[in-house]
């Protein structure tokens, strides 16, 4: 019983620390980060995130440091295939999510996904589902798969009784997806409750094409698209306009844009490591983004940590905490003032 009250606070205390670290991150990570219509989304569930997914894991790392409550996300099953590796994405709250194209074994790991992410609602906490199924980098709505609907089928209609389940549209929009210093807009659309949906839910295939209809309309309002052909003049100006023409920060003043040329050159050695790590790992896949921001997640911080207590032992305890507080800073100040 100790060890179970153990596993339960360590495994909490993991995921708030990792909140922590992402919230401090993000803002040194991107050039800005705009949450729209965040009033859209209850303080307490039951909650069914739907989004468009054209980042990888990145997308729920950002949705996650957003919202204030307990979030737990659908993520690739094959993910989960070292004991090691699963451990941890239990930890930050990941639920394995299986395709029943993958074979006929995978329709009860199917079943184990829904009932974890429906015993999760029940909580109050929010699930996060990437109803496209696939992560593509591009910058439009891809057509929607079935298993948000059968989720919120089942949570309104079967055993759960969550009838007080809101379907949350969402939209993840970045100016690129290759690395630091990108706009990114997070946009939380019109619920969808129960009673939206004029189909008879025992009208089984039915009812899920009408939900995803509607479903597609109120994530396509939130959602940047660009056509394929768009040239980058086209592009850039689709961009300003949908991010806003404030959505750019200020360069600030002569005395910021040097701060920020340093703290730009401190790090460009380091972060060009990082960068050609990550490059040669994730053989320039959709995975860039998420294994480069994981990898400074919690590498930098421990680096930053090295190098302040080797010089608090050289030069004493001021100047190491001065050296710790700093070059985050200057991190900051780099991707913030060009």
């Amino acid at each position: 019983m100790l060890y179970f009250v153990y596993k339960l606070i360590t495994a909490a205390l993991f995921f708030y620390f990792s909140r922590f670290l992402i919230r401090l991150a993000l803002p040194i990570f991107l050039r800005r980060l705009m949450v729209v219509n965040l009033e859209n989304v209850p303080k307490r569930g039951p909650l069914l995130l739907a989004s468009n997914h054209p980042d990888s894991f990145f997308d729920a790392l950002v949705i996650g440091a957003t919202l204030t409550q307990m979030i737990h996300t659908l993520a690739r099953g094959d993910a989960f295939k070292k004991p090691a590796v699963a451990f941890w994405l239990r930890q930050i709250k990941l639920i394995p999510v299986f395709r029943g194209s993958e074979g006929r074994d995978q329709v009860r790991n199917l079943d184990n996904t829904t009932k974890e992410s429906l015993a999760a609602m029940r909580e109050g906490d929010a699930v996060i589902v990437f109803s496209e199924g696939v992560c593509v980098n591009e910058w439009k709505l891809r057509p929607l798969g079935k298993g948000t609907a059968r989720m919120a089928h089942q949570a309104w209609f079967g055993d759960a009784s969550l009838t007080d389940m809101l379907v949350i549209p969402t939209g993840m929009n970045y100016e690129h997806y290759r690395g630091t210093g990108k706009r990114v807009s997070i946009r939380f659309g019109e619920a969808i409750k129960r009673n939206d949906l004029k189909t008879n839910p025992e009208e089984y295939e039915k009812w899920l094409r009408e939900f995803n209809d509607l479903l597609q309309e109120r994530m396509n309002r939130e959602i940047l698209t660009i056509p394929e052909g768009a040239s980058k003049e086209e592009r850039l100006q689709a961009m300003n306009a949908f991010f806003g023409t404030n959505s750019v920060p200020s360069n600030g003043n002569v005395f910021f844009r040097a701060i920020g040329w340093v703290g730009r050159a401190i790090h460009r050695p380091l972060y060009h490591v990082f960068t050609k790590k990550v490059a040669k790992i994730t053989a320039r896949s959709v995975f860039y983004d998420s294994a480069l921001f994981g990898l400074l997640l919690y590498l930098y911080p421990t680096i930053v940590l090295i190098l302040s207590l080797i010089v608090g032992l050289f030069a004493g305890f001021k100047a190491g905490l001065a050296l710790f507080a700093t070059l985050p800073l200057l991190a900051w100040m780099g991707n913030r003032y060009r």
